[in-house]
């Protein structure tokens, strides 16, 4: 995926979380100017999660970093 593209897809991503965000941050109790900080604070985090997600992917893709085999995730039977 190109440089542009994982922006794009990065942006698609923030945006459907906007109102998860908001509304797990109004059922903690926050309104006002500190419900706004929350919100910028949680959207940030959220958003370098997305982007350290999709450059692993890349890395596993491009044959530079192993990922996680069924056996890794589930066990063994």
């Amino acid at each position: 995926m190109n440089g542009y593209a994982a922006i794009n897809h990065i942006h698609e991503y923030d945006d459907d979380f906007h109102v998860e965000i908001l509304q797990d941050l109004i059922a903690q109790g926050y309104n006002g100017n500190e419900l706004i900080v929350k919100f910028v604070e949680h959207r940030a985090k959220i958003r370098n999660a997305i982007k350290r997600l999709i450059s692993e992917a890349d890395d596993i893709a491009a044959g530079t970093r192993k990922g996680a085999t069924t056996k890794d995730i589930f066990g063994e039977d």
